[in-house]
């Protein structure tokens, strides 16, 4: 089969899911392939004589039906493991397929969740897929994303790679990005379009992706999707003032001044990367879960924290969302009478409670307890966490 509209999806959970797929036609259904790479690090290697021995099985459904197994039983000289899901008779639209890798050594199971599309291809008017954006969702805007599109040219006009362009829309409709597609014919009357576009200097924010198809100047198939942008926070020390503001809650004093003493950019993106590299709760893998965390948690710091003339990262609330996340529990005391609205935060592990107080009345909280009892518990949490 050939296979078009290839999109991976990386999971922080383990093992790996690309799929790929044909479109559904007037006379017959859709089908798709959904890869799952396995890596050494998802399953147990056991010693024999022969070497080591990796036993796994791999369960699957697509819309919670259609049960599918796979056991195997191999050297893991060979990864990473390749197994092939097939499925056929799909109609046009999503399909969710469940995927459970089970360790038969360990009995440790991971799952992951994929949405495939089948496109549907008519094939006496012009027709496309929808524009697939690689990774989908939000990303931040820093790097680059990728742009999937297909398009069927319809059985009677010329198999003419027609030229594909694409263009970036802000909220206002403002076009931010704009380039050609690279197209290439990967079946008969199938054309596959795909791009690479850098997000650097993007403000956060909506956006949306239009693509099209031109023949002799005429646009004869077009698609659009919309996308959502996060700040690119400087956590690299491009602006070492900005990126200082930026991790001080979570930096020693040592490592501050290491990246204060550092030469120019490279060396400050050097010493940064060693910084997020030493936090890293699971090196062996392309993710770093405590920087995408981090991320987050100044996202919601940003959003969620900042005051008249204050950012959220230098108010007490946001100092200590850095440091510790999410309370286990929030109660919120705004019109307590006789007494200044107060916050308070919980955190089970370590056990920490804290009180936050608007003294003025217009949102801006401050934490009634000692920076010291912050300090113990973050420190606390950092030795448990790595150990």
């Amino acid at each position: 089969m050939t296979l078009t509209a290839l999109l991976a999806l990386l999971s922080l959970t383990g093992f790996t899911l690309s799929w790929s797929s044909l479109p559904s036609r007037a006379a017959s259904t859709g089908s798709a392939e959904v890869t799952v790479l396995i890596s050494e690090n998802d399953v147990l290697s056991v010693s024999t004589e022969d070497g080591s021995l990796v036993s796994y099985e791999i369960t699957a459904t697509i819309n919670g039906e259609n049960f599918m197994r796979i056991g195997s039983r191999g050297l893991d000289n060979s990864f990473p493991i390749t197994e092939i899901l097939s499925y056929d008779l799909l109609e046009s639209g999503g399909h969710i397929v469940s995927v459970t890798l089970t360790d038969r050594e360990s009995g440790a199971s991971s799952r992951n969740d994929v949405e495939i599309y089948i496109d549907a291809a008519n094939e006496t008017l012009w027709s496309s897929g929808g524009v697939r954006i690689i990774p989908d969702g939000q990303v931040r805007a820093a790097g680059f994303v990728s742009l999937v599109w297909n398009v069927y040219i319809p059985n009677n006009e010329d198999k003419t790679i027609p030229s594909g362009g694409y263009a970036l829309l802000d909220r206002y409709t403002n076009v931010v990005r704009e380039g050609w597609l690279t197209g290439e014919s990967v079946e008969d009357g199938v054309v596959g379009y795909s791009a690479n576009i850098s997000l650097n200097g993007l403000e956060k924010g909506r956006y949306r992706f239009t693509v099209a198809a031109l023949q002799s100047d005429s646009v004869v198939a077009s698609s659009s999707s919309s996308i959502s942008v996060l700040e690119a926070w400087d956590i690299w020390g491009d602006d070492v003032n900005e990126t200082k503001t930026l991790i001080r809650p979570i930096a020693s004093t040592h490592e501050l001044r290491e990246l204060e003493r550092a030469g120019g950019l490279g060396d400050r993106n050097s010493v940064m990367a060693d910084f997020w590299t030493s936090r890293d709760p699971n090196p062996a893998t392309r993710e770093n879960e405590y920087l995408d965390a981090y991320l987050l948690r100044l996202d919601r710091i940003s959003r969620e924290f900042t005051t008249t003339g204050i950012r959220g990262i230098n108010t007490d609330r946001g100092v200590v969302y850095a440091k510790m996340g999410e309370p286990d529990i929030v109660e919120d005391f705004p019109f307590e009478i006789g007494t200044y609205p107060y916050i308070i935060w919980e955190y089970f592990t370590p056990f920490l409670s804290l009180s936050f107080i608007d003294h003025d009345g217009y949102g801006f909280y401050e934490m009634n307890e000692g920076w010291d009892v912050v300090d113990r518990a973050f420190n606390a949490r950092e030795e448990w966490s790595h150990e």
